[in-house]
């Protein structure tokens, strides 16, 4: 047959024993004796296959037995650890697990194929196409795609970073060998085995029995003294494709390529004093009608790793049912697992501060799982990651960031971390991202798993606008005693009765770090229905008074939970049980999902009213606090809401110079207080049953008005218009307005 249908790739100058080994390993007669016929052997066995020296590409020189072989030097010579790869391309995990309930797949059922997942996790930087070149990238580095730069079946594409091979070549100096079937993994690899880090490279693509070259060159590699071998088959994914999974044919082939692994395993068995760790795998699935799609999809997602030792997770995924969803899937192992095991048993492993890997080992020491990174309050100064993930039972967790520790020594157990201090090492406005390593255990004890961040927006804070000093009424900035302070000196706030439990309001962390909130919590309230908080303008500081009254009120603000139905007072010095009620409302109304609705009202009596949107509602994010500002221009008769939110990155200028309308803008002011969380009178929830509750009153006494909970931050009121410019810098500086006199 012709040379390039099943050659190992190896240089001339690369053959000739003389340049691999110093004179004194020549020296040793029996050994050498016992190389020679083992090179010998394999040319004979070679130059059927295009291997001999007539067709231009030489065989490359095996290197002797160093404690290896059939006869071991002797007993005080410790065990040499080998590592043989298998990868069935195109083998499901189903048909997998059906065949060896079947019996037809007896020597993969020796080991014990659990089901793996391949792509990455989809919606995050790992996540890959389900396909083969991809998929080799991944067994032959540990990492996934956003690392190792192979996206597709694309011709000619390089791995970025360091593969087995390198690393166990740079740490032990031992030889690599692979014969694959696949002439897009004979290219991959052509760099490996130009360099010299992958001694023997054989090619089968080309031969009529690629499935029987494959396993006689992996054979000869074992036998040869190889530490680390690859046997790469396609002979299922072309059944699979050319008949479909649930074919006679398909079922054959599986069969077949099962013997050809018996036959592997048979040659590790006759290697004495070796210790060989034999993984096998599918690379990944397929789609239910048989396609190669690379879709982010279970089926196609789905595939298998087997060991022949014992595992670090023992015998989770070992006859596991083929899971709904990819969230169940991603709770197993995965193909970035198998070089990390493999580097960890040839003790070759390396550095996690400057060779992250996506992988985890699975013998020896265990990783953490099912490692995640998100990001929290994206588009801003306060931009923050996130990391989650299922810790082993022993072991204390190490965070690394960039390879630079950020945590050490957290308590074994451990399941998160949140990296709240990106603002040090970011200065400018950009999208950075983050590469973070968790690792278990120190020493020899220590497992490491890598993840790479989303995309983080980080936005430098910007400084407070000076002249929001300007006009500014009352400000409270809340601290860690009740009742709260007006820094201004002009209104004072306190439970909204004297006997109306401590309980109802309570001091909580504030919007920014080291700051404090206020907690109004309406599951506590008087016999007489009062619940809530009340702000008291002095004589004159009221800002909604006045014929033509010009202000603004604004407010961080976070509701845990939103209204299971109809709506409840944010702040308000009116009566809320009708917006045509002379005064002025913000309100929080039922929504669904993780969003909640707020609007604006003011009315002048007699159902005369102006409402902000109310279809639909301006949307905040539940559980997080926003910054609300509400406006009114009693000069030019309009009113503006923006609304801030952090978490969506949004701007909501829900209203800007809306129309006042018919509201008489000097009856702004029905009563001498503000309700916080909840209205002027004080009884918001009892008045929203209409008369169909009296005191005494309980919470929750009438189905119609639900009990709640809101949090308020840093909450000022001015006797102007604020501007757009300084609205934005209050929320983008990240501060307080207590901060503004350092500015």
């Amino acid at each position: 047959m012709p040379v390039e249908q099943c050659r190992p790739h190896a240089p001339a100058d690369r053959a000739t024993p003389a340049r691999r080994f110093p004179e004194s390993t020549r020296r040793r007669g029996a050994a050498a004796t016992r190389a020679f016929a083992l090179a010998a052997t394999l040319v004979a066995a070679l130059a059927g296959c295009g291997g001999g020296s007539g067709g231009g590409a030489s065989l490359p020189f095996l290197p002797p037995t160093q404690g290896g072989g059939d006869t071991p030097e002797g007993p005080s010579t410790p065990a040499a650890n080998r590592a043989l790869v298998i990868d069935l391309d195109g083998a499901t995990y189903g048909a997998v697990r059906s065949g060896i309930a079947a019996g037809t797949l007896p020597n993969l059922a020796k080991l014990e194929p659990r089901l793996a997942y391949s792509g990455g996790m989809a919606g995050t930087p790992s996540q890959q196409p389900t396909l083969d070149t991809p998929g080799w990238a991944t067994l032959l580095t540990g990492t996934w795609a956003a690392r190792h730069q192979v996206m597709s079946e694309a011709p000619k594409q390089a791995i970025r970073g360091a593969t087995v091979f390198q690393l166990a070549k740079a740490k032990n100096g031992t030889s690599n060998g692979a014969a694959v079937a696949s002439a897009g993994l004979a290219q991959l690899l052509a760099s490996e085995h130009d360099s010299g880090t992958l001694d023997a490279l054989a090619d089968c693509s080309q031969d009529a029995t690629a499935t029987d070259c494959v396993t006689t060159q992996a054979t000869q590699f074992i036998g040869g003294n190889y530490a680390t071998v690859l046997a790469q088959y396609r002979a299922s994914k072309d059944a699979a494709l050319d008949f479909g999974l649930a074919s006679p044919q398909y079922a054959g082939t599986l069969a077949t390529l099962d013997k050809a692994v018996g036959t592997l395993l048979a040659a590790t068995a006759k290697r004495a004093n070796e210790r060989w760790l034999v993984v096998i795998t599918g690379n990944h699935g397929l789609s239910d009608n048989s396609q190669d799609d690379g879709l982010p999809l279970v089926p196609e997602s789905s595939t298998f790793i087997g060991l022949n030792q014992p595992a670090n997770i023992a015998a989770q995924g070992i006859g596991a049912t083929m899971p709904q969803t990819l969230a169940e899937l991603y709770g197993y192992a995965s193909i970035a697992d198998v070089a990390p095991t493999v580097l960890g048993h040839l003790k070759a492993l390396p550095d996690a501060k400057t060779s992250p890997m996506d992988g985890g080992r699975l013998t020896g020491a265990q990783p953490v799982s099912r490692l995640t990174a998100s990001v929290l309050d994206n588009n801003s100064a306060t931009v923050s990651v996130k990391l989650d993930w299922v810790a082993p039972s022993a072991g204390a967790i190490t965070v690394l960031r960039d390879g630079q520790p950020i945590a050490s020594k957290l308590p074994a157990g451990t399941t998160t971390f949140t990296d709240s201090q990106l603002a040090q090492v970011l200065t400018a406005k950009g999208s950075y991202q983050f590469d973070y390593t968790v690792q278990a255990g120190d020493g020899d004890d220590a497992a490491a798993r890598a993840v790479l961040s989303p995309r983080v927006s980080y936005v430098p804070p910007v400084p407070l606008a000076p002249t929001l000093k300007n006009g500014l009424v009352s400000y409270y900035p809340f601290s860690a005693t009740l009742p709260p302070v007006d820094a201004m000196g002009h209104s004072t706030m306190g439970p909204a009765a004297s006997d109306l439990p401590a309980a109802a309001g309570l001091v909580v962390p504030g919007p920014f770090p080291g700051t404090h909130g206020l907690l109004i919590d309406t599951n506590y309230v008087t016999t007489a229905g009062i619940e809530g908080y009340r702000l008291t303008p002095a004589d004159g500081f009221d800002i909604a008074k006045g014929t033509a009254p010009q202000f603004t009120i604004g407010l961080w603000f976070k509701t845990p939970a939103c209204v299971s139905k109809n709506n409840v007072t944010i702040l308000s010095n009116k009566s809320y049980v009708s917006g045509g009620n002379a005064g002025v409302a913000l309100g929080l109304f039922a929504s669904s999902g993780d969003q909640c609705g707020v609007a604006f009202n003011i009315g002048s009596g007699g159902g005369v009213r102006a409402d902000g949107p109310t279809s639909p509602y301006t949307q905040i994010t539940v559980d997080r606090w926003v910054y609300i500002a509400f406006s009114v221009d009693g000069v030019a008769k309009t009113m503006n809401m923006t609304v801030f939110d952090p978490v969506t990155s949004t701007t909501n200028r829900v209203a800007v110079g809306k129309s006042t309308g018919a509201v008489d803008l000097s009856k702004l002011s029905p009563y001498p207080h503000w309700g916080i969380g909840d209205d002027g009178t004080g009884t918001f929830l009892m008045n929203k049953c209409n008369g169909s509750v009296t005191p005494p009153y309980v919470a929750g006494k009438c189905a119609t008005a639900p009990t709640y909970q809101e949090h308020f931050g840093d909450l000022a009121m001015w006797n102007r218009v604020l501007t757009d410019a300084e609205l934005q810098s209050i929320f983008l500086s990240n501060k307080p307005l207590s901060t503004l006199s350092a500015n």
